[in-house]
């Protein structure tokens, strides 16, 4: 993302309204004193105990309707300059927040903006007043003792991301010519591939994806939106490995001995890596808006997570 006075100004235009991973503060909030300064370690620890997000000094509520920007309201960065606020970001929440980044946005020689990137925490972050925070709505709220220690948790626990795409196959068959041709009946095959990618520290040895999709966008089944039934499968990331690789053979077109494979393991998902889990031949219709697919992931000691995807905000390749 670009932080620019173009983005400042689309989000006044467009009236962005703030969110849990959004926040608008004037230039006031911004201040030498203790009771501020107590104040913005509150604002910017809560964000690193949620999920993160963007946290701006230079853009006042509007007054009217509340949460939403109403001007550019610049800081003066000659009394509070970046590197005081770094400094007390850095000082006052214990632990200090790991890249956590302060762009500068210019808007005279002695006026600026501040806006904070602050990513999610790898453990829970206390504000000035010895208290932890969370970002609730709109709200700021003090964390219960079973919320601080699940935010502590988060070292300990894989972090896990699903993701889907949708891959376009060319059916061939071998056409009159004898060399291959697109299918007259079905000339692709559309399939839906399921990824989990580690986004933690933590290795994942077991995981586990339960989704629903409509039966109409399964390849084979009759296409009709009338009918709303769903299947369940599951996804997995276990693996059998081959060991005979050579041990398939052939009599007059007929297997004599099948490749030989090991019993079924878990393949660990180690921080950074990315595999598909499963692949699911899909109707080339599926697009169409209001299908969707739900799921479910579980993994190593960590709560379970829901989501939901239309086929149609899915990735194509």
């Amino acid at each position: 993302m670009i932080f620019d006075i173009d983005y400042l100004d689309q989000l006044i235009a467009n009236g962005i309204e703030e969110n849990p991973e959004l926040e608008y503060k004037s230039a006031a909030a911004l201040q030498r004193d203790d009771k501020k300064v107590m104040e913005i370690t509150k604002d910017v620890s809560s964000f690193a105990n949620s999920n993160g997000g963007i946290l701006i000094y230079g853009i006042s509520e509007d007054q009217t309707n509340k949460h939403l920007p109403g001007h550019i309201d610049t800081v003066d960065r000659k009394t509070i300059t970046k590197e005081w606020l770094e400094q007390i970001l850095n000082a006052k929440i214990r632990p200090r927040i790991h890249g956590l980044i302060i762009h500068v946005l210019t808007v005279t020689e002695d006026k600026a903006v501040y806006i904070l990137e602050i990513p999610k925490g790898e453990t829970a972050h206390q504000a000035e007043d010895k208290r932890y925070y969370r970002r609730h709505n709109f709200m700021v709220e003090s964390l219960f003792d079973h919320e601080i220690r699940d935010i502590m948790g988060r070292q300990k626990n894989a972090e896990i991301v699903i993701d889907f795409d949708i891959a376009k196959q060319s059916n061939l068959r071998k056409g009159t010519d004898g060399k291959p041709a697109l299918d007259d009946k079905e000339p692709y095959i559309y399939w839906m591939n399921i990824y989990a990618e580690n986004v933690g520290k933590i290795y994942a040895k077991y995981i586990n994806v339960v989704f629903k999709l409509p039966q109409r966008c399964i390849r084979g089944k009759t296409y009709d939106k009338r009918y709303n039934s769903t299947e369940e499968m599951k996804a997995d990331n276990t693996v059998r490995d081959l060991v005979e690789p050579n041990a398939e053979r052939y009599y007059a077109g007929i297997i004599a001995k099948p490749k030989q494979y090991g019993p079924v393991r878990h393949e660990p998902l180690l921080p950074g890596m990315r595999v598909m889990l499963k692949s699911v031949p899909i109707n080339e219709n599926s697009t169409d808006a209001g299908n969707e697919v739900t799921w479910t992931l579980y993994a190593d000691n960590a709560e379970p997570k829901t989501g939901k995807i239309e086929f149609g905000e899915m990735k194509w390749w």
